[in-house]
Formats: C-alpha cells, sequence, structure tokens
C-alpha cells in the first residue's frame, strides 16, 4: 500500500464552552499528553527559531499569524507527540478527545453532522483487513455522550477498491424530520460504475436504504449535501463541465434547478444557503479534482437562474484551488475560503501557496486573509487536495489548518489580516468540522499510524473527534483589506 499525504484546511467557529456533552478527559496543559497535547505558554522551544515562525503571516515575536503551523514547530521542543504544542496568541480553552478512536486506516476525512436532538453522527471509511483481503468499508456512528453507537452495519464495502485509487467523497445531513441521509461514492471511471459508484441512503430507524440518484456521467468530480432551513437536504452532483442540484422529498431525488455549464470544468463543489434561503455553491474550475483550476462562487437566483459573483481568484501558471468553501452571512454577504497551490510541470510537485479568505459585502469583494499555509498531513481528500471547512461565528470567519508538520491551528478572523489563536493540536490531519448546539466546534481529525512515509507505512489512521471549548472570538471589525 502506498502513503499519501493530504493538506487539510477548515473554518471552524467557536462561540461558547460545551457544558452538556459527556467528554473523554482534556489534554493535560501541562504535560506530556501523547498524541495531542496544549500548551498553555508563550513559545520558547528550539523549534521556534524555525522557518515556521518566520513566515508572512507571523504578527511578531507573540505570534498570531498561520506561518507557525510550519516546520518550525515541529521540533523536539514544540508540538511533538510527547510536547505540549504551540500557543502564540492565547485563546483560552482546551481540546478534548470525544470517545476513543474510529477505525483503523481511514481512508478519507470524517464526514459529520448533528441529528435531532444535538448528538453527533459520524462517518467513515476505512480498511478492514483480514488474511489474504483487504476491504474498504463506510460506517456511520452516533454519540451517545458515553460511547460510539454503530448505526446499522456496514454501508458499503469492496474488496475491489485499491486505496487511493481515485478520490472517495463521502456527506452526511439530517432531514428536519431527524433522518440522517449519506452519500458516498468515487471519482474513477465514473459516477456510475467503479468499486463505489455514487450511492445515497437515508436510515430507517435501524437499517440504511438505498435511494436512487437520478442521475449519471462518465464521471463524478465532486459532491455536496446540506439540509436546509426548511428541513430539505440538498444534493449537488459534480460532473466534468455540470454541477446539479437535488432536492430529497418523499418520492427520493427531485432536479430543484437548471443545470449550471462551466466551460472550464466543476470540481469539488460545496453548497451553502444565503440569508434568504437562495443556494450558494462555491467550486474550482477543472474538469476532475486535482486538476488546474480557479476559484468560483455562484448565486441562485430565480429570476436569472445561476449568477456568478465574480470571485477575484488570482489566476497564474499553474495555480491551482482545492476544496473551496462557501458560507452566507446574515447581512447577505458571502465569505469564501480554500486551499491555494502551484504546481511545479517540471518537478510534478504542488508546493502549498495561501489559505485565501474572501468576503463580499456592499463594496465588493474584499481578502479578509491569505497567510495561512496549506500542510500536508494524513490524507488527500481529494487527491491531491485538502479538506476545507468554513463556519461563521456572528459572521466572523474562523480558521483550522494543518501544516506540513501535522500541527492544527485554528484561528478567528478578528479583524482583516488580524487573527486570534488557540492552541495547537499536535501531529494529526483535521479534516472537517461541526458546531455544537451552544456553538462550540467538534474537529474531525486523522491520527495517522505511521508518522513517516515508508514502504512499510499504513496508508491513513485512525479516526479521532476533537472537540474545542474555549473563549468566543470577539466581533468582528467592519474593516477589509481590498483583494491584491
Amino acid at each position: 500500500m502506498r502513503v499519501v499525504w493530504g493538506m487539510a484546511f477548515l473554518l471552524v467557529v467557536v462561540s461558547a464552552a460545551c457544558s452538556e456533552t459527556k467528554l473523554s478527559p482534556p489534554i493535560d496543559a501541562g504535560a506530556d499528553a501523547g498524541i495531542v497535547a496544549v500548551d498553555a505558554g508563550v513559545d520558547a522551544g528550539p523549534g521556534d527559531a524555525g522557518p515556521g515562525d518566520a513566515g508572512p503571516g507571523d504578527a511578531g515575536p507573540g505570534d498570531a499569524g498561520p506561518g507557525d503551523a510550519g516546520p518550525g514547530d515541529a521540533g523536539p521542543g514544540d508540538g511533538g507527540p510527547t510536547d505540549a504544542g504551540v500557543v502564540d496568541a492565547g485563546w483560552s480553552g482546551a481540546w478534548q478527545p470525544l470517545g476513543p478512536p474510529l477505525g483503523h486506516e481511514a481512508q478519507v476525512y470524517p464526514a459529520m453532522a448533528l441529528d435531532s436532538s444535538g448528538a453527533l453522527l459520524v462517518a467513515y471509511v476505512e480498511l478492514v483487513e483480514a488474511p489474504g483481503a483487504v476491504t474498504t468499508e463506510l460506517h456511520v456512528v452516533r454519540w451517545s455522550g458515553t460511547a460510539w453507537e454503530p448505526l446499522g452495519g456496514a454501508v458499503a464495502s469492496s474488496s475491489d477498491r485499491f486505496p487511493y485509487s481515485a478520490p472517495l467523497f463521502v456527506r452526511l445531513a439530517v432531514e428536519g424530520t431527524g433522518r440522517p441521509v449519506l452519500a458516498f461514492g468515487d471519482s474513477a471511471p465514473g459516477a456510475t460504475v467503479g468499486a463505489f459508484p455514487l450511492q445515497t441512503w437515508a436510515f430507517e430507524g435501524s437499517d440504511w436504504k438505498p435511494i436512487p440518484v437520478p442521475r449519471s456521467a462518465s464521471q463524478l468530480s465532486g459532491i455536496a449535501m446540506s439540509a436546509g432551513s426548511d428541513g430539505q437536504v440538498r444534493l449537488v452532483l459534480a460532473t466534468g463541465h455540470e454541477l446539479r442540484m437535488l432536492v430529497l422529498g418523499g418520492s427520493g431525488w427531485t432536479e430543484a434547478l437548471e443545470t449550471l455549464v462551466h466551460d472550464a470544468g466543476v470540481s469539488e463543489p460545496e453548497l451553502a444557503l444565503a440569508a434568504d434561503g437562495a443556494p450558494l455553491v462555491g467550486f474550482s474550475a477543472a474538469a476532475s479534482p486535482g486538476s488546474f483550476g480557479t476559484l468560483q462562487a455562484f448565486r441562485w437566483s430565480a429570476d436569472a437562474g445561476w449568477l456568478d459573483l465574480g470571485l477575484p481568484s488570482p489566476a497564474a501558471q499553474g495555480l491551482l484551488f482545492h476544496t473551496p468553501r462557501i458560507h452566507g452571512r446574515s447581512d447577505g454577504g458571502v465569505v469564501v475560503a480554500a486551499s491555494e497551490w502551484q504546481f511545479d510541470p517540471m518537478t510534478k510537485l504542488q508546493v502549498g501557496v495561501a489559505v485565501p479568505v474572501f468576503a463580499l459585502g456592499e463594496g465588493g469583494w474584499s481578502l479578509l486573509e491569505d497567510g495561512g499555509q496549506p500542510g500536508g498531513f494524513a490524507l488527500s481528500e481529494p487527491i491531491p487536495g485538502s479538506p476545507v471547512g468554513l463556519q461563521l461565528a456572528n459572521d466572523v470567519p474562523v480558521v483550522v489548518s494543518t501544516g506540513a508538520d501535522g500541527g492544527v491551528s485554528l484561528r478567528a478572523l478578528v479583524s482583516p489580516g488580524g487573527a486570534v489563536f488557540a492552541p495547537v493540536l499536535g501531529e494529526l490531519g483535521a479534516g472537517t468540522l461541526v458546531l455544537m448546539p451552544d456553538g462550540s466546534p467538534l474537529v474531525g481529525a486523522v491520527m495517522p499510524v505511521s508518522p513517516l512515509p515508508g514502504p512499510e507505512a499504513s496508508d491513513g489512521g485512525q479516526v479521532q473527534i476533537f472537540h474545542f471549548t474555549g473563549t468566543p472570538p470577539p466581533p468582528s471589525s467592519s474593516g477589509a483589506r481590498r483583494h491584491r
């Protein structure tokens, strides 16, 4: 088997500490804490003289810049499995693991949602090894408050798919009636064939019942799924140059809107609803995951169809964007984030450039921040992209990103170009996030089985959910930098 190092980024919202959910003991803030730890002090380890603390995002000696997730914080004094991590701006709080790890060799970052009671649901994909066989399986579990409870058995499985032969897409949502809905598929060779053709299910009491997808194509370049305030689940299906939106009703999926066609392609789409309920989609303008593409944002209008919001995505030779995320603000504005990479056609390597966060308001688009450094750790979803999540706390974007050394940093963009950092979560890959009913975030992460690549290294790692409790971010500043 082979290792693919992924690059993970999220936007996380924190508004209050969680007091109702029963959690595992908090991470020790003063002593060694195994895989994950929290350092409540100021950086003083020898690793802090490295390149990670000299990046353009650094904000001085106390340092609130994204550069602190870089290699300089990976040394023996900082961020290692037996150290207390890094804190650079004193966002008060602590990481706590929510229950024991899930699975063994995760094949994709987990998908998460809250059920009607506020309990966490997690969908994850793992390798199950037996003598002479390796099976890829999809599972869903529910957090009871004290333990993970399976929702049915393995939802899908196959022994035909070689790990990472193609991107896997898994999404989870909950209808207004409380019924969980699951979508899962791979991208190659198409949306209707392969080891995991795109499938959807709804959980009916004790079993997952399949729901046929009415559309098919020769290629699946991404999916997104979300439940709106009306309680209906919407599924976005990207197939090469087309994007379709389906709505789940009593008779199954129906096509809700006209098809969005983009000449450059539609890859890795994300779905959100504006304050007035209008659908928003963000995607990379590429025909397949991992292809080159600019960042795009569209809004649906009942009068005019899909409207291009004119997102000022940087365009240059070899510049590409992965895993865009989009959200609507309460004032009608839009926030978009993604990971930005530079591809070298000679070496075939990608180098992380930034984690730009854009906002659309009355005055047009502005660039809130672009100092984050994309990292590569744990998994790749889709190849070679990186999971990015976006949430807003009182319209304040909060970012989680994974540096190249596996240091997961949480920061609130409290002012244009400014950020407040939480303690670094060390040596894992952060993937996805949801918010608890009180607004505190849960981050879905992967702890690698083999920290270093090699011929005997395992693919992926164990899925672990982490809860961060801390001080809510301050109100957003009204100003913003214009796009460069």
